[in-house]
C-alpha cells in the first residue's frame, strides 16, 4: 500500500512538473525591419503623419460628416460591432467554467400492483470540472484574443470605409471640375463653330470644316452628358457607403483641399500599433498558440466532482451521494497527436502571415509616399503645359478670326488645350488619392476615431 501511494505521488509530480507550458500565457516576440518600407524612412523622423487626426488631416467639414455618417450607419460596421459583443460574450461563456454546473431535477413515480405506492426525490445535482491543467484558463485566454481580434477587425472596416469615402467624395469633387471644363469649352466651341459658318457662308471655308466643326461640339457635348451620368453614379456609391439611398452629395468646390507641407513616415516599428490589420495579423498568432496549447491539454486527464442533495418522500429521507472521477485518454492519443502537429503548423502559418501583413503594409506605404512625390513633380509641368497651349488656342482663333489659319490648326489647339486641363485635373486628384491611401497606410482614421 505504501508503494502504490509513492507511485500515485510520483505520476501526479511528473504529471504537473510536464504541464507548466500549459500554463504559459501567450507573449508577444513580434520585430518588424527597419526596411520593411524601403529606403523612403529617416531614422530621425519619429513623427508620423498617420499619429495626427485625421481631422487636422482633412479639414473640410462636408467631408468630415459624410466620414461619421458612414461610421455611424454602414451596415459592415455595425455588422463588425455585432461579432464583438458575440465575442464579449463567449469571454464571459468561458469564465463560467470556473464555477461548478447545478441543476434541478425532481422526479417522481407512481405504480399500482394489488396497492397503490408513490415516491418522489427533489435531488439537486452539481458537477465541477477542475481544469488543473489549464483548460479552462486556456479557453478563457483564447475568448479574450478572439474578442481583441474582433476589435480591431472593427477598427479595419472603419479606416477603409473612411478611406473610400474620402476617395468617392474627391473623385465628385473632381468630376464636378471636368465638367466645368467640358461647358466652358463647349461654349468655346460652339463660338469656334459660328466662326467656321461665318466663314463658310463667306467662301473662305469648305464644307469639310464646317462638318469637322459640328462633329467636335457634338462631341464634347457627348462627353458632358456623360460626366453628368459618371457624377450621379458615383454619389450613388458614396451613398451605399453612407447607407442612404442615392441622393445629391454637397461638396467643396475643387481646389479646395491643401496637401500637407510635409510627409511624415515615422518609424517602421509604429505599424505595428497602428496599423489594425497588422494587429490582427498577430491576434491570429495569440489565438493559434492557444490552439496549440488546447491539443498539449488533450493529452492529460480529466476530473470532475459531482454530487447530489436532497429530500426523498415515501419513504422519508435525505438523500446524499458525492462522486470524483478521473478520465485519461490512452486509445485517443494518435488522435491527440496529429492533432498537436496541425496546430504547431497552424502557429506557423499565422506566424508567416503576420510577416507578410508587415510586408504589405510596408509596401503600400512605399508606393503611395512615391505616387505623392510623382503627382508633386508632375503638377509643375502640367501647370506649364497648360498655359502654353491656352496662349497657342487664343492666338490661333484670332488668326482663324482674320481667315489667315485654317481649322484645322484651331481644331487642334483646341482639342490640345481640353486634354492638358483635363489631365491638370486628374494629376491633382491623384495627389490627393495618393495622400488619403498614404494616410490610411500609417495607420491614420484610427486616431480621433468615433466608438
Amino acid at each position: 500500500m505504501k508503494n502504490r501511494r509513492v507511485y500515485i505521488m510520483i505520476i501526479a509530480a511528473t504529471l504537473l512538473f510536464t504541464s507548466c507550458n500549459l500554463y504559459r500565457k501567450y507573449q508577444s516576440d513580434t520585430t518588424v525591419r527597419s526596411d520593411v518600407m524601403g529606403d523612403v524612412v529617416n531614422p530621425q523622423d519619429t513623427l508620423s503623419m498617420g499619429a495626427m487626426d485625421w481631422r487636422t488631416v482633412f479639414t473640410d467639414p462636408l467631408l468630415q460628416k459624410l466620414i461619421e455618417t458612414a461610421w455611424a450607419n454602414n451596415t459592415n460596421v455595425r455588422s463588425a460591432q455585432l461579432s464583438i459583443e458575440q465575442a464579449q460574450n463567449s469571454v464571459k461563456s468561458a469564465k463560467w467554467g470556473y464555477a461548478p454546473t447545478i441543476s434541478f431535477t425532481p422526479q417522481a413515480s407512481y405504480a399500482y400492483q394489488g396497492g397503490s405506492s408513490f415516491s418522489a426525490q427533489i435531488p439537486i445535482t452539481a458537477s465541477w470540472q477542475l481544469g488543473i491543467f489549464g483548460q479552462t484558463t486556456t479557453g478563457v485566454r483564447k475568448a479574450k484574443a478572439q474578442a481583441a481580434y474582433e476589435e480591431d477587425y472593427k477598427q479595419a472596416v472603419q479606416v477603409s470605409l473612411a478611406a473610400n469615402v474620402a476617395n468617392l467624395y474627391y473623385t465628385i469633387v473632381m468630376l464636378d471640375r471636368e465638367l466645368e471644363i467640358a461647358e466652358q469649352t463647349e461654349k468655346l466651341w460652339e463660338q469656334s463653330l459660328e466662326s467656321t459658318r461665318a466663314l463658310y457662308e463667306a467662301g473662305i471655308y469648305e464644307s469639310p470644316a464646317l462638318y469637322q466643326m459640328e462633329a467636335s461640339v457634338a462631341e464634347v457635348k457627348t462627353k458632358i452628358i456623360d460626366l453628368r451620368n459618371t457624377i450621379l453614379t458615383t454619389e450613388a456609391a458614396l451613398c451605399n457607403l453612407l447607407a442612404e439611398p442615392p441622393r445629391h452629395i454637397e461638396r467643396a468646390p475643387f481646389g479646395s483641399f491643401r496637401m500637407p507641407e510635409q510627409l511624415h513616415l515615422g518609424l517602421p516599428i509604429r505599424l505595428l500599433d497602428a496599423r489594425p490589420d497588422v494587429r490582427m495579423a498577430e491576434r491570429s498568432m495569440e489565438l493559434a498558440y492557444y490552439g496549440t496549447q488546447s491539443a498539449r491539454q488533450n493529452f492529460y486527464p480529466t476530473i470532475s466532482i459531482g454530487g447530489l442533495f436532497g429530500a426523498a418522500f415515501s419513504p422519508a429521507q435525505l438523500i446524499g451521494q458525492a462522486v470524483a472521477s478521473l478520465t485519461q485518454p490512452i486509445f485517443a492519443a494518435g488522435k491527440f497527436t496529429a492533432q498537436l502537429k496541425n496546430a504547431k503548423l497552424e502557429q506557423e502559418k499565422a506566424r508567416l502571415a503576420f510577416e507578410q501583413s508587415l510586408l504589405n503594409a510596408g509596401k503600400e506605404v512605399y508606393t503611395h509616399l512615391h505616387n505623392c512625390q510623382t503627382a508633386g513633380q508632375k503638377a509643375t509641368y502640367i501647370e506649364t503645359r497648360v498655359n502654353a497651349l491656352q496662349q497657342a488656342y487664343d492666338a490661333t482663333t484670332a488668326l482663324m478670326e482674320h481667315g489667315s489659319t485654317t481649322y484645322l490648326e484651331v481644331l487642334t489647339a483646341q482639342e490640345s488645350l481640353l486634354s492638358a486641363q483635363l489631365s491638370q485635373v486628374q494629376n491633382q486628384y491623384e495627389a490627393i488619392e495618393a495622400l488619403i491611401n498614404l494616410y490610411s497606410a500609417l495607420g491614420g482614421f484610427g486616431t480621433g476615431m468615433e466608438k
